[in-house]
């Protein structure tokens, strides 16, 4: 099956990221996002294209404050693009960086840009998760009969997790194994030097920190449930991690490329 080709294809020129490391005991633990993110908005433009060509930048972040938008107009001004480049942030729970990628390339698929960057960021180690302020809403209409579904907004991840494993029938030896699998294919990768052409250091940090290469089932299987102690299967062992790092891509069309 042959695919066609247009000059007018959305296309990715570049595509990297930092090391991807635990969030307070990392190796990034103490690096702000502004650093993580001046890192890969540097890194992603090639040394023959001028910064002044990148025409719009669009950032995902979730946990950053108010100020989050100061924070990724300074890194960008940091990493070399002028302020002429205009920048924008957007929050989608989950995928920010993916909701910023393609914000960029619908932006260049409509005609509106030649060249821009969509990225994201996230320091879980400067504003974890339990650290967020609870919404600006009138409780007492939110907790009312009607807005069941809106005050389902508030439920955790790790209860979802636990929600969606118990509607698809996932058992806790399911998890772990797949989690175990998991943590070998990225062990795997990482000394193959799969993941190092994409990685831009940070503070002499070159490496994901938070890959479990000796991790077995029946190590797993010795964790708790942290959500739901007597029922749960969502684990420690067995959950994304949280990480601190940013990552970006540059895109253009087929033509200008």
């Amino acid at each position: 099956m042959s695919v066609s080709r247009s000059p007018n294809d959305v296309v990715i020129l570049t595509a990297v990221r930092t090391p991807l490391c635990r969030a307070r005991r990392g190796a990034l633990a103490k690096i702000p996002p502004s650093t993580l993110l001046s890192t890969v908005l540097r890194g992603c433009i090639p040394p023959q294209i001028p910064p002044s060509c990148i025409e719009d930048i669009c950032v995902g972040n979730v946990l950053a404050p108010a100020s989050g938008y100061a924070m990724a107009r300074m890194a960008q001004i940091d990493a070399g693009i002028p302020y002429t480049t205009p920048l924008q942030t957007l929050n989608r729970q989950c995928s920010s960086g993916l909701q910023a990628m393609n914000v960029i390339a619908t932006a260049i698929a409509a005609g509106q840009i030649t060249m821009g960057i969509g990225c994201g960021v996230e320091s879980m180690s400067s504003h974890p998760m339990n650290k967020v302020t609870p919404p600006d809403v009138d409780w007492e209409v939110m907790k009312e009969d009607r807005n069941e579904e809106a005050m389902n907004c508030l439920i955790p991840m790790g209860v979802t997790s636990e929600n969606v494993s118990s509607k698809f029938g996932f058992t806790r030896s399911q998890l772990d194994e797949f989690a175990t699998i998991s943590h070998q294919r990225a062990s795997l990768a990482q000394q193959s030097g799969k993941f190092s052409e994409e990685i831009i250091p940070v503070a002499g940090v070159t490496a994901d920190d938070g890959i479990r290469a000796q991790t077995t089932p029946a190590i797993l299987s010795k964790l708790k449930p942290v959500f739901d102690p007597e029922n749960g299967s969502t684990t420690a062992g067995n959950s994304s991690q949280m990480t601190d790092g940013a990552a970006a891509i540059l895109l253009t069309t087929r033509a200008h490329a």
